[in-house]
C-alpha cells in the first residue's frame, strides 16, 4: 500500500503544478434550499464546500489535480490500491442538545456507527438488492469505524461528548466551536437538530482545520431513537461520510438534483455513469442521460441506496494520502485514541454536566437543577450523586434532580460530585445562581455610558450590580465594549458586529436589578444608538423587553427594525463605525404604570443578526424626562476643556460663551451619580476657568465632567489616578 500511496501523492503533486489541473472547468455553486422530502432533509455538501473553495482557490486546484490522478493511475497501481487491508477510522460523535429528545442515546449513536460499518465493508443486509448491473463494480470499501477509547489528553471516553447548546436549532459551522476534537486524529461527528438547513454535510479533504468533519441531524442519524428510519435517513450518514474521503454526488458538483443540465457535468469517476440524479425516489430503470443511472448509489439521493463502487473506493482509499487523512489511520494514532485492535477499553468515569431551570431569581425562588452528565453508564443502584448549595435549602442533596430555594440574595456556587464502580468525579460551577434583593442591585435614576474598561463587571466580581452580556451563537459574537469610534457621551460604547455573526444569532445585554421606589412615577428608558444600513434589505432588529421578578420571565417593551434604527438617512455603507456626535440619535421608551415603583426592574437589550452593519449602543439611562431626557452635545461648541487630565489639584474646566448664559458644572461617577458640583451661576459673554481640586478626593477611576450650559449638558471624561 505504501508504495502505491506514495505513487499517487507524487503524481497529485505534479499534476498541481501542470496545466491539466487549471484546464479543469470551474465549480460553481447552485442554490439549494434544502427542502423537507417524504424522508428527510438533503445534503449541503456543494454549497458549503464551494465556499471553501471561493475562500481558498488553490484547495479546489488541489483536489481537481488529485480527481486527476486517481483517474489516471495505471492498472497495476489501481489493483494495488484497491486490494489494501481494511483501515480503521477513530471517531467521536459530539451531541448538541438542549436537554430533551435531541439528547440522543448511546444506543442511536451505536446504531449509526453499526450501519456505517456495514455500508462501508458491503456487509448490509440489503447487499442482494442491488441491481445486477451494478453487482460486478459493488465495493467492499474496506473501512471501519471506531468510536474513540481515549480523548485528546489520553483519558477514557466512550467516543460521545454531550454539550448544551440552542445552537443545535442552527448546526452551521458555529456547533464546531462549541467543541472540536483533533480532526488530523479524530472523525468529527456532531448531531444536532439541524445541519444548517440540511440533512447533513461535510468537507472535502483537505479543508480548514475548524471546518473539518460532518454535522447531522439527528433525525437522519442512524436508523433507532430519534432517527426517521427511512433507508435516506439511515443512510445519510454513509453519504456525508463519502464526502468526507473525497466523493462528490454521482451527477457531480451541482446540488440541485434532477435538473438536465446536470447531464453536462460528471463526478470525475470512470464507473458511476452519468446522470442527473434521483430525488428521493426508486426509478431502477432512471437513465436521464441516455445510460442505465446507478441509482443504488450512496452518493445519490434516492431512497434506496445501497452501494459504493469500485471507482469509488479508490478515490476514498487514494484519499489516504492526503495530509488530513493520513494521520487519522496510521497505526500510531490508533493506539493514542484506543482504536488499534486488542485494546481492551475500561468503564469511564463520568464527565460531569448540569444546568439549572434558571440562574437569575428572587429571594424565596426555587431552582431546579438537571443531571446531563455523560461518559458512564447510569445505574440507579451503584450511580450516587452528591450536590452542594451553598446558601440554598437543603444545602445539600443526594437526588439526581433536586430542587434548591435560595432565602437570601447573593451569588452563589454548585458542586456535584458523582461515584459509580468505576471512579468519581466532581465540578464546580462558579457564581451559578445569581439571587436579587430590593436593595442589592443600582438605585435609580441610573446612567451607564460604558466608560469602565471592565465592563460589564463594572465592580469586583461577583455583584449583583454587574451587567451580563451573552450570545446564541457563541463567546466571541456579542455585544462588546470598544473605543476608538466617536462615543455619544465619553470615549466608548457597546457594540454587536453583525457582518461578521450568523444571521439569527441573538446577542443580549441585561441589566442589574434596578430599585424604582424613590423615583417619581414616568420612569423611562433612554438610550443612544447609532447604525447604518448596508443594502437596505437586512433583517436586523433590537429588543428591549423588561423583568420585575429578576429575570424569570420577560416582557418586550418595543422592537425596532433595521429601518427603525438607521441615523443615517438613505446612506449605504460597506461597513459602519459613528465618526461624529451627529451619527448619534436618542431613543425614548416609556415603562408601563405596572413597573413604575418596582423594586426589581432588568432591563434586556436583544440585537438579532441580519446581514447588516455593526450595531452601536451608548448612554443608557433610565429615570424620568427631566433627569435624563437630554443628550449631551459636542463640548467643542463652547471650546470645553479639562486640563491637566488624569485629575491634579490644578485641573480647570475652561469654557468660552458667544453669549451670556447659566452654567452649572456636574462630576458623576460611571452610574451617573453626582459626586461633586459646583453651583450653577450666570456669566457673561467671554472665556471663563472652573476649579475641579474639590473632585481630588474621589476613588480612584474614570468620571464624567459636565457642564451645564443652559439647559444643555455636555460631557467629557476624567480619570483620577491611584
Amino acid at each position: 500500500m505504501l508504495k502505491t500511496l506514495l505513487v499517487l501523492a507524487t503524481l497529485a503533486v505534479s499534476l498541481l503544478r501542470g496545466p491539466a489541473a487549471e484546464a479543469q472547468p470551474t465549480l460553481r455553486p447552485t442554490p439549494d434550499p434544502h427542502p423537507l422530502h417524504r424522508t428527510g432533509y438533503r445534503c449541503a455538501f456543494d454549497s458549503a464546500q464551494q465556499a471553501e473553495f471561493a475562500r481558498n482557490p488553490a484547495a479546489e486546484r488541489e483536489y481537481r489535480a488529485f480527481m486527476q490522478a486517481v483517474g489516471s493511475m495505471s492498472s497495476t497501481d489501481r489493483a494495488r490500491l484497491l486490494a489494501q487491508p481494511d483501515v480503521t477510522v477513530p471517531v467521536v460523535v459530539h451531541i448538541i442538545h438542549t436537554g430533551g429528545a435531541n439528547n440522543i442515546t448511546d444506543a442511536q449513536v451505536q446504531d449509526a456507527i453499526r450501519i456505517l460499518n456495514q455500508d462501508f465493508s458491503k456487509t448490509n443486509p440489503d447487499t442482494a438488492d442491488v441491481i445486477r448491473d451494478f453487482q460486478p463494480i459493488y465495493a467492499n470499501v474496506g473501512f471501519r469505524f471506531r468510536l474513540a477509547r481515549l480523548d485528546p489528553n489520553g483519558n477514557c471516553t466512550t467516543g460521545i461528548t454531550r454539550t448544551y447548546s440552542a445552537q443545535t436549532s442552527v448546526g452551521d459551522n458555529t456547533v464546531k466551536n462549541l467543541i472540536r476534537w483533533d480532526p488530523s486524529r479524530y472523525l468529527n461527528i456532531w448531531v444536532s437538530d439541524n445541519a444548517n438547513g440540511a440533512g447533513g454535510y461535510a468537507y472535502l479533504p483537505c479543508p480548514s482545520a475548524t471546518l473539518d468533519g460532518i454535522v447531522v441531524r439527528n433525525a437522519q442519524f442512524g436508523g433507532v431513537g430519534r432517527s426517521c428510519g427511512s433507508n435516506f435517513c439511515r443512510r445519510t450518514l454513509t453519504h456525508e461520510v463519502g464526502h468526507y474521503f473525497g466523493l462528490p454526488h454521482t451527477w457531480g458538483n451541482s446540488n440541485s438534483v434532477g435538473l438536465p443540465s446536470n447531464c453536462n457535468i460528471d463526478d470525475g469517476i470512470a464507473d458511476t455513469p452519468n446522470t442527473s440524479g434521483s430525488n428521493q425516489d426508486c426509478n431502477l430503470n432512471y437513465a436521464p442521460c441516455g445510460v442505465l443511472a446507478n441509482v443504488q448509489n450512496y452518493m445519490d439521493y434516492a431512497s434506496c441506496s445501497r452501494m459504493f463502487t469500485e471507482g469509488q473506493k479508490a478515490v476514498m482509499r487514494a484519499s489516504l494520502t492526503r495530509t488530513c487523512r493520513s494521520t487519522l489511520v496510521s497505526a500510531t494514532n490508533l493506539r493514542t485514541t484506543g482504536t488499534n485492535d486488542g485494546y481492551s477499553a475500561p468503564a469511564c468515569a463520568p464527565i460531569i454536566a448540569f444546568r439549572p431551570s434558571v440562574q437569575a431569581v428572587c429571594e424565596g425562588s426555587t431552582v431546579t437543577f438537571t443531571d446531563y452528565s455523560y461518559n458512564f453508564t447510569y445505574n440507579a443502584a451503584t450511580t450516587q450523586y452528591s450536590w452542594s448549595f451553598p446558601g440554598g435549602l437543603p444545602a445539600t442533596s443526594t437526588a439526581r434532580t433536586p430542587t434548591v430555594t435560595y432565602p437570601t440574595a447573593g451569588i452563589y456556587s454548585v458542586t456535584l460530585t458523582i461515584t459509580t464502580p468505576d471512579g468519581s468525579s466532581s465540578q464546580t460551577q462558579p457564581n451559578l445562581i445569581q439571587v436579587a434583593g430590593a436593595s442589592a442591585g443600582l438605585q435609580a435614576p441610573v446612567a451607564e455610558s460604558f466608560e469602565n474598561a471592565g465592563f460589564p463587571e463594572n465592580e469586583a466580581a461577583p455583584s449583583l450590580r454587574n451587567w451580563l452580556i451573552s450570545s446564541s451563537n457563541n463567546s466571541f459574537y456579542k455585544w462588546e465594549r470598544q473605543t476608538g469610534s466617536v462615543a455619544s457621551n465619553g470615549a466608548a460604547y457597546l457594540v454587536v458586529r453583525t457582518p461578521v455573526i450568523a444571521s439569527g444569532t441573538v446577542s443580549t445585554l441585561i441589566s442589574p436589578n434596578i430599585n424604582l421606589a424613590a423615583v417619581p412615577a414616568g420612569v423611562q428608558v433612554f438610550f443612544d444608538r447609532a447604525y447604518g444600513v448596508r443594502s437596505g434589505v437586512e433583517t436586523d432588529q433590537l429588543q428591549v423587553a423588561y423583568s420585575i421578578n429578576c429575570g424569570s420571565t420577560w416582557v418586550p417593551l418595543i422592537t425596532y427594525t433595521a429601518g427603525q434604527l438607521n441615523t443615517q438617512g438613505n446612506q449605504r455603507f460597506g461597513g459602519y463605525a459613528p465618526d461624529s456626535l451627529s451619527d448619534w440619535r436618542l431613543l425614548a421608551v416609556p415603562l408601563p404604570g405596572s413597573v413604575q415603583g418596582s423594586p426589581r426592574l432588568q432591563l434586556r437589550f436583544q440585537l438579532t443578526s441580519g446581514g447588516g452593519n455593526n450595531f452601536y449602543l451608548d448612554n443608557v439611562r433610565v429615570g424620568t424626562s427631566a433627569v435624563t431626557a437630554i443628550r449631551p452635545a459636542d463640548p467643542a461648541q463652547h471650546q470645553i476643556s479639562v486640563a491637566p487630565n488624569p485629575l491634579t489639584a490644578q485641573t480647570t474646566v475652561q469654557f468660552t460663551l458667544a453669549a451670556a448664559a447659566t452654567v452649572q458644572l456636574r462630576v458623576l461617577d460611571v452610574l451617573g451619580r453626582e459626586v461633586h458640583r459646583l453651583s450653577e451661576r450666570r456669566y457673561a459673554p467671554g472665556t471663563f476657568t472652573l476649579p475641579l481640586a474639590g473632585a481630588t478626593q474621589l476613588p480612584a477611576g474614570v468620571y464624567v465632567v459636565q457642564l451645564i450650559v443652559g439647559q444643555q449638558p455636555y460631557s467629557l471624561r476624567v480619570v483620577v489616578p491611584e
